[in-house]
């Protein structure tokens, strides 16, 4: 019975570390963060888009084996390490993506869409692109 309260325990504090930031709380963390105003409505339609604004997601496998994390479902193939050394192209652990703190996660992303553009997350492509973004305006 003690290991099933301690197991039950662990699982609340586990799931503690997550958050769902509502969408004025993401756009101020991307100000935070650094992130241009003339693209902040395509960054919280890519976010609301990959991981409704919550910081613990990891996706399922991909057809390559590979997974998202975080709020900006970043891809362990390339950016980060599932070690616990960091490493990649973002020299984070892919762990550091799941954190309340979302400057690793933002770095990173920032970095993706300086390669690659918007067009890196297929949320964003598929859900974003020509079509109305969300409404930041009372943020």
């Amino acid at each position: 019975m003690k290991w099933v309260l301690l197991l039950c325990a662990l699982g609340l504090f586990l799931h503690c570390e997550a958050r769902r930031l509502s969408r004025c709380e993401f756009v101020h963390e991307l100000r935070r963060n650094g992130f241009p105003e003339n693209k902040m409505r395509d960054w919280v339609c890519l976010v609301e888009k990959e991981s409704s604004r919550r910081t613990d997601i990891i996706s399922r496998p991909n057809s390559d084996g590979s997974r998202d994390y975080g709020l900006f479902q970043i891809n362990d193939r390339y950016w980060c390490s599932n070690t616990s050394q960091p490493g990649k192209d973002c020299n984070v652990t892919c762990k550091e993506f799941l954190s309340d703190n979302i400057s690793k996660s933002a770095a990173c992303a920032k970095k993706i869409y300086r390669r690659h553009g918007f067009d890196a997350w297929y949320g964003w492509k598929n859900n974003c692109k020509g079509k109305p973004l969300p409404d930041i305006s009372s943020c």
